[in-house]
This record gives C-alpha cells, sequence and structure tokens, in this order.
C-alpha cells in the first residue's frame, strides 16, 4: 500500500461456507469495492496484501469474497481484521462529495475572511455531517451542509462556510 491508506471496512463475520464475510463499512461508497481492488488486511500489528473478489450487497448488509479465502475457517481467521485502501485507489467521490480524509487538515474560513481553525475531524451526526474545528483551542462544531457549505478547495485545503446565527458567540468564553 502507498503510504496514505484508508480504513475503508472491519470484517465483522463468516457468511456461510465458501469463505464469505461481513462488512462493516466506514466509508460510504460502495464504488472502492470491486474484483481486483488490491486491500491491506491489518489486524493488530500484522499487515498482509489481499485482493477483492467480488462484492455485494446482501439483504442490504456488504458481503465481500478475498481471493484466497476459501472456506468458513480462513473467513473466522480474519474477522476483526481492518480492510484499507491506498487513498489515490479509491473512486472520485460524486460531485459536491468528499472523503472524510480529504477534509481533515483543511482550514475554515468564513465568507468574510475570519479564519475558525483547522478541522479536526467530521462526525456523522446521522444527517449531513459536523465539521469538528479547533477555534482558538477550543472545539467549534460547524454543520456540513449545503446552506452553510460556500466553497470547498481540497487542493488549497480551505473552506469557506456561512455560519449558522449565534454559532461562533455560543463558543466565545463566557
Amino acid at each position: 500500500m502507498t503510504s496514505r491508506s484508508i480504513r475503508v471496512a472491519k470484517i465483522t463475520k463468516p457468511q456461510g461456507l465458501t469463505g464469505l464475510v461481513r462488512i462493516e463499512l466506514t466509508l460510504e461508497d460502495d464504488g472502492a469495492f470491486f474484483p481486483g481492488q488490491q486491500v491491506e488486511l491489518a489486524s493488530g500489528t500484522a499487515r498482509r496484501p489481499g485482493e477483492i473478489e467480488w462484492f455485494r450487497r446482501q439483504s442490504g448488509r456488504p458481503v465481500l469474497k478475498l481471493r484466497g479465502v476459501d472456506d468458513r475457517s480462513a473467513a473466522e481467521a480474519i474477522v476483526g481484521s481492518e480492510l484499507w485502501i491506498a487513498s489515490d485507489l479509491l473512486p472520485e467521490p460524486a460531485e459536491g462529495s468528499y472523503y472524510t480524509f480529504d477534509l481533515k487538515g483543511c482550514d475554515v474560513f468564513t465568507t468574510a475572511s475570519l479564519r475558525l481553525g483547522t478541522v479536526v475531524d467530521v462526525w456523522d451526526s446521522g444527517g449531513s455531517g459536523l465539521l469538528r474545528i479547533d477555534y482558538e483551542g477550543r472545539e467549534l462544531l460547524v454543520p456540513f451542509a449545503r446552506e452553510f457549505l460556500k466553497r470547498v478547495d481540497i487542493a488549497a485545503r480551505r473552506i469557506e462556510v456561512e455560519l449558522p446565527e449565534g454559532l461562533l458567540e455560543l463558543n466565545r468564553p463566557g
């Protein structure tokens, strides 16, 4: 794998007798899981290369087959392992969508050019998500929603937002 690999899934349990495994996705885009996709399996400090043989959703649950994992015992042996993919092997996100790892480290500014800080994390709030920003040594949560998001320039590592009224004041020391 390249120096920048992204955790995309965790193997949670075997599925059937032929080496299939269920996975819990950490990546929202199923497009990264296709036959021939090179992955890295990580369990503790042990890492080994792998290859996706096929992927599908079965009753809504993601299931995949890794080349060389051909029976239930082999599948059981990799339960708990994480799947990592080199970031340059991931499909381009859809227009207006972004990978979380691309947003981390971006500087965030208001539309009036006030620097708010740096994105340290992106939280899934069950909706549009929240940018967790290091704001003057404190945490500032900004909705990652189209109505507040004015410009994202991943190449320049810059995000411009229009804050909801009163949000900045809530984060000032009292």
